[in-house]
C-alpha cells in the first residue's frame, strides 16, 4: 500500500508533489498533536480570556458617551450585533496575545493598554472638543499635545476606577494563573490561525459595510458625532480607517495636477483695495418668488429684493436640499465643488489666503459648536476666532430656543466694529440659525403670506406661512444691516446667500400642496430643488476703493464659485486655486453634484462622461485639498 502511494506521489508534478507532502505532514502531525494538546490542557485560561474581553468591551462602551455611565455600557447588551462588533476585535487580539505569549496576564495587559487608552482618549476628546477620535487622528499627535495644553484634564472617578480595575486584574492574573499549564505548540498554532482569520474577516467584511453600520446603533443618530457615539468606541474607530483619505479621481496623477495648478501664482491684494468683507449664510433661505405660478398675498421678500436691486445678485446653485448645510458653507469658503470630506487638519481655503493678506478672520453661529464639528473645522479653515452658542449665544437665549435674527444681526455689526478697531481689514463669516426646520403645522404667524385655496392641506399651509414669516424677518434684518453700513467711512462689502431650500413637510408634502416641481430630471425642477438667492452689496466707501459699482444681474452661480465672483468684481486675482476656478468659470457658472450648465442647457443627469476641462480640474482640486492637511482629511 505504501509503495503504491509512493509511486503515485513520485509521478506527480513537483508543485503538486510538494503540496501533497505538506498536507500529509499537517494532517499526520499537527492535527493529532493539537487534539492531544487540547485533551491534556485544561482551558481555564481561554475561558477567562473570553470573560476578560467582555469586561474590557463593557469598559470601553462605558466611555463611549460623555456620561461615562455603566447604564450606557449595559445598553449595548440589548443590541447583540453592535456589542459583537465592538467585542470581536478585543477578544481576537486578547486570545491571540495569550496564544503567542502563553501568559494570560501578559495578554490582558497588552490588550487592555491600547483598548482602554483608546476609550479614554475618545472620552476626553468628546468631553473637551465635542469631537470623537478617528483613525486619522493618529497622525495628529503633535497637534493633540498643543491643543491639550489649553485644557485642564481632571480624571473623573469613573476613569480612576477603570485604571485601578485594570491594574488590579493584571496583578491577580499574574498571581492566579502562574502555575496554569500552557497549551501545546500545535494548539497554539491552530488557535493563532483561527484568530488571524477571524480578525481578517472582521476587517475585510464587517468594517467597510455601510449597510451594517447603518443598521446598528444604540440610538437614532442624526449627525456624524452622534453616529459614532451610538456605535460604541472600538467599532467606529476601526471603521474610520476604511475611509482614511478621500479617494482620488480616476486617473489621478499628482505631478500633473501640481503642474496644472502651478501654471498660476498667488497674487496679493493691493493695500489700498483691502476692503472689509462680511459674509452671511442664511439658514434654509429659499426665494420662492422665482417659482412659476406661486403668488403671494403679501410679499415676504420685499426687503430682500430691495437690497438685491442695489446689489450684484442672482441665484446660487448648491449641492444640497433641506439639509447638509455645511456643504454650501465650505464650498463658499474653499471653492471645492462638493466638499463632503471630514476635515481633520488644516486645509487650503480662501480664509487662509485672506489671513495671509493681513485680514483678521472671524465669524459666529448661534448654534452648538459640535454641530458639523465646526469648533474644530473652522480652525482648520483658517479662522482666528469663531463664536458659538456655548461661548456666547447661550447668554442671549434660554433652553433650546433658536436665536432670532433680530438679535443675531446686531452682533454681526458689533463684532465687525470691534475687529475694525485693530486697524486690520476684516473678513467675517456668519451662519444664521433662524428659519431652521421643522416648522409648526399650526398657525404661529400674524399674517398669511400665501392666500388660502380650497384643497390645500391645512398643516402644509401653516408650514409654508410660518416659514415665510421667518424669511421676511431675515430680509428685514439683512436690509437694516446694509443701511447701517451704507454711510460708514470704512469700506465694506456684504455677501449674503441661502444654504439650501427648506424642509417643507415629510415627503416634501408642502411643495406638493403648492404645486412646486421638484423633479430634478427637468430643468425647472432642478432649479427649484437646488437654488437659493445670493447678493454682493458694497457701501460707497468700498465702491470708491475698488472702482466698481457692484450692481447687476449675476445670474446663476455655483456656491463654490461665489467667492471667485466676489474677487472678480473687486478686481482681485486671488490665490492659485481661485485663478484655476476662474478658468473653469469660463466653461460653466456652476458644477452641481448632479449636473452642470453645458452651453444653453443642463448636462445629463449624473457625472457620466465629463469633459476634459472638468476632469483636469477635479485632479487639481484633489491636489489642492491635500496640500495642507491631506493626511488629516477623511471621507464622511
Amino acid at each position: 500500500m505504501l509503495r503504491v502511494w509512493l509511486a503515485r506521489w513520485l509521478l506527480l508534478p513537483p508543485v503538486r508533489r510538494g503540496a501533497r507532502f505538506m498536507a500529509a505532514l499537517w494532517h499526520g502531525l499537527y492535527i493529532p498533536a493539537a487534539w492531544r494538546s487540547l485533551r491534556a490542557w485544561r482551558p481555564h485560561a481561554l475561558v477567562a480570556a473570553g470573560l476578560l474581553s467582555i469586561l474590557l468591551t463593557l469598559q470601553t462602551l462605558r466611555f463611549s458617551a460623555i456620561t461615562a455611565d455603566w447604564q450606557v455600557a449595559t445598553g449595548f447588551l440589548g443590541q447583540p450585533t453592535l456589542f459583537l462588533l465592538n467585542w470581536l476585535p478585543i477578544a481576537g487580539v486578547l486570545v491571540l496575545a495569550y496564544l503567542l505569549a502563553g501568559r494570560l496576564y501578559v495578554a490582558y495587559a497588552i490588550t487592555a493598554l491600547p483598548v482602554l487608552g483608546l476609550a479614554l482618549v475618545n472620552y476626553y476628546k468628546l468631553l473637551l472638543r465635542g469631537d470623537p477620535l478617528l483613525f486619522a487622528d493618529i497622525a495628529l499627535v503633535g497637534e493633540a499635545k498643543a491643543i491639550s495644553a489649553h485644557y485642564t484634564i481632571r480624571p473623573a472617578p469613573g476613569v480612576v476606577f477603570a485604571v485601578l480595575l485594570t491594574l488590579g486584574l493584571v496583578a491577580l492574573l499574574r498571581r492566579g494563573y502562574r502555575a496554569q499549564g500552557k497549551p501545546g505548540i500545535a494548539l497554539r498554532l491552530v488557535g493563532c490561525v483561527a484568530c488571524v482569520a477571524a480578525l481578517y474577516g472582521y476587517g475585510r467584511f464587517a468594517l467597510p459595510s455601510d449597510a451594517l453600520y447603518g443598521q446598528t446603533a444604540l440610538s437614532v443618530p442624526w449627525m456624524p458625532t452622534q453616529s459614532y457615539v451610538a456605535h460604541g468606541v472600538v467599532y467606529p474607530f476601526l471603521r474610520s480607517a476604511t475611509s482614511l483619505t478621500a479617494a482620488p479621481p480616476d486617473g489621478y496623477d499628482e505631478q500633473m495636477a501640481a503642474a496644472n495648478l502651478n501654471r498660476f501664482a498667488d497674487a496679493d491684494i493691493p493695500a489700498e483695495q483691502k476692503v472689509d468683507i462680511i459674509a452671511i449664510m442664511m439658514e434654509a433661505f429659499g426665494d420662492f418668488s422665482t417659482v412659476p405660478g406661486l403668488t403671494f398675498a403679501s410679499d415676504p421678500y420685499a426687503d430682500l429684493h430691495a437690497l438685491m436691486a442695489e446689489s450684484y445678485a442672482g441665484q446660487l446653485v448648491v449641492n444640497v436640499f433641506a439639509g447638509e448645510t455645511v456643504n454650501t458653507e465650505r464650498a463658499f469658503l474653499t471653492g471645492y465643488l462638493d466638499p463632503t470630506e471630514n476635515f481633520r487638519a488644516p486645509v487650503s481655503s480662501f480664509v487662509w489666503y485672506l489671513k495671509g493678506q493681513g485680514y483678521r478672520t472671524q465669524g459666529s453661529h448661534p448654534g452648538n459648536n459640535w454641530f458639523y464639528n465646526r469648533l474644530n473645522v473652522d480652525q482648520y479653515l483658517g479662522f482666528d476666532r469663531y463664536y458659538f452658542y456655548e461661548d456666547r449665544y447661550r447668554w442671549y437665549i434660554k433652553g433650546a430656543q433658536i436665536l432670532p435674527d433680530a438679535q443675531f444681526f446686531p452682533t454681526i455689526l458689533a463684532d465687525h466694529n470691534l475687529a475694525a478697531v485693530g486697524g486690520k481689514p476684516v473678513f467675517s463669516f456668519h451662519v444664521t440659525y433662524q428659519n431652521h426646520g421643522p416648522y409648526p403645522t399650526t398657525p404661529a404667524y400674524d399674517q398669511a403670506y400665501l392666500p388660502w385655496q380650497a384643497g390645500y392641506s391645512e398643516a402644509d399651509y401653516n408650514i409654508a406661512n410660518n416659514y415665510l414669516t421667518g424669511v421676511a424677518e431675515t430680509g428685514r434684518q439683512l436690509r437694516a444691516l446694509a443701511d447701517k453700513l451704507r454711510g460708514s467711512a470704512r469700506p465694506v462689502v456684504l455677501v449674503a446667500f441661502g444654504d439650501h431650500k427648506p424642509w417643507w413637510g415629510d415627503g416634501n408634502s408642502t411643495y406638493q400642496t403648492f404645486g412646486i416641481n421638484l423633479d430634478r430630471t427637468t430643468e425647472e425642477g432642478f432649479y427649484n430643488y437646488f437654488t437659493t438667492p445670493y447678493l454682493i452689496w458694497a457701501n460707497d466707501a468700498a465702491k470708491a476703493a475698488l472702482g466698481q459699482d457692484f450692481v447687476g444681474d449675476g445670474g446663476r452661480v455655483g456656491a463654490s464659485f461665489l467667492m471667485e465672483r466676489l474677487f472678480t468684481l473687486a478686481g482681485w486675482e486671488g490665490p492659485q486655486y481661485m485663478q484655476a476656478l476662474r478658468e473653469v468659470a469660463e466653461h460653466t457658472p456652476f458644477v452641481n453634484r448632479e449636473r452642470w450648465l453645458a452651453g444653453d442647457g443642463l448636462s445629463a443627469a449624473g457625472r457620466g462622461e465629463e469633459p476634459g476641462w472638468l476632469k483636469r480640474f477635479r485632479q487639481l482640486e484633489y491636489y489642492e485639498k491635500n496640500r495642507l492637511g491631506g493626511k488629516g482629511m477623511a471621507s464622511q
